[in-house]
């Protein structure tokens, strides 16, 4: 889909259309993504969201509506699957297709080829969404991408099997980027002197290999146009791996106290999807972006896998202990767990967790019938109101979550 969340918004409000727009979050925050009105002056993607204005000063931020986003998300699938099964979900707005049944039966004059399946869909896509897409058409799903990616807004595009090794030749690595070649790995190929597709092609496996380990033949395949592997049909789509949410802070700051509001405040929000998808996880993920824009990320694996944003926000205290002292002011924390599996939802032994287990519960259920964090931990306050109320030091048992009952807040609400 072109310009993804930026076109729903100018779909949904009519006043956006034709105008400079960046979908952002509230606060300081950054651009998620923007309209091609204002890619026009230079504004992209993680770009600051002063820096956009200084690039485009009439350019109108509105914030994700991540909801809307993914509900679009489910009109455009069944779209698809009205052509066919099989269709393989690649992030939140692109999407795999084997189109081969419909154009089997291409050596009959009157059949369909594959551009005609592609008009097709990009036709019911507008009726329906009023959403613009680019479709890449080749052999496989290596190939289909990269020709999606050569012409935006509304691109078509058909790669040919005959036409792979002279298309490829030309292309450098940025422009495969987002089919198997991310950031690191294209820096890491340009210092072995790996520049473009071809190279990539031409390069010894061995090499790759012993550079990249097994990932070193699929690279050399994507080099040259090759992938084998099979789109899958839209029900065996594989569940998320992993739950994460990540927060930019209102300052950058040294402040601990704030630091860990902020990582119980993340860690709820995983626990409570985690719990919402019956799973439970036993990796947890740290990540710290500080004032100069450099990261670095943490994890820890537990013995036991657990459910509670309580015990994940324990053990991200844990992996930041780590990273202290902090040598730079923090401007972004983020929480997620990995290695998941199903939540059994069974009884502890022990009354004291089972005590837990059933808290934990009630809390889901006032939450979900009036709303998030209804009911919380104290220290989310911190969190909520950094700069005037993150100077209050709560009690470090309050702070560490320390009692059963005690460490909730309820926040009034009118009926």
């Amino acid at each position: 889909m072109n310009a993804y969340f930026a076109s729903i918004e100018q779909v949904s409000n009519p006043a956006l259309r034709g105008r400079p727009v960046a979908v952002c979050g509230r606060g300081r925050t950054i651009v998620v993504t923007c309209s091609y009105e204002a890619r026009k002056f230079g504004v992209k993607t993680a770009m600051s969201l002063p820096e956009a204005k200084k690039l485009c000063p009439q350019i109108i931020p509105v914030y994700a509506d991540h909801n809307k986003y993914i509900d679009t998300s489910i009109r455009i699938h069944n779209i698809l699957l009205e052509f066919t099964d099989q269709v393989e979900v690649f992030s939140i707005d692109e999407c795999f297709m084997d189109i081969t049944c419909l154009c089997a039966r291409g050596k009959d004059p009157s059949g369909e080829n594959a551009k005609d399946v592609a008009m097709r869909i990009k036709q019911r896509l507008k009726e329906e969404t009023g959403l613009t897409c680019s479709i890449g058409i080749g052999p496989n799903k290596v190939v289909a991408k990269v020709g999606a990616k050569l012409k935006k807004p509304d691109g078509l595009v058909e790669i040919k099997e005959e036409d792979i090794p002279a298309v490829f030749s030309k292309f450098s690595l940025s422009e495969l980027q987002g089919v198997g070649v991310g950031d690191r790995t294209a820096q890491a190929l340009r210092s072995i002197g790996i520049n473009s597709a071809r190279e990539l092609g031409e390069a010894p496996v061995d090499l790759l290999v012993s550079r990249f380990g097994v990932n070193g033949r699929i690279l050399k395949n994507i080099g040259l146009g090759r992938d084998e592997s099979e789109v899958k049909r839209y029900v065996d789509n594989e569940q998320e791996k992993s739950f994460g949410h990540s927060h930019t802070l209102a300052r950058d700051t040294y402040d601990l106290n704030v630091i860990h509001a902020y990582l119980r405040l993340l860690s709820e929000k995983v626990g409570a999807r985690l719990r919402e998808a019956i799973k439970t996880g036993r990796t947890v993920c740290l990540f710290i972006r500080y004032g100069d824009f450099d990261g670095t990320s943490r994890r820890h694996s537990l013995k036991n896998y657990i459910r509670t944003g309580r015990e994940i926000y324990q053990t991200a205290c844990r992996i930041l202990e780590t990273m202290l002292p902090l040598k730079k002011a923090v401007r972004l924390v983020g929480v997620g767990i990995s290695n998941l599996m199903p939540d059994a939802k069974e009884g502890f032994l022990f009354p004291e967790l089972e005590k837990e287990r059933r808290l934990t519960d009630a809390v889901d259920s006032i939450n979900k019938k009036f709303g998030e964090f209804t009911v919380k931990p104290s220290s989310n306050i911190i969190a909520e109101n950094h700069g005037a109320a993150a100077r209050r030091i709560l009690p470090k048992h309050i702070l560490e979550s320390g009692g059963i009952l005690g460490r909730y807040h309820w926040r009034k609400r009118s009926p």
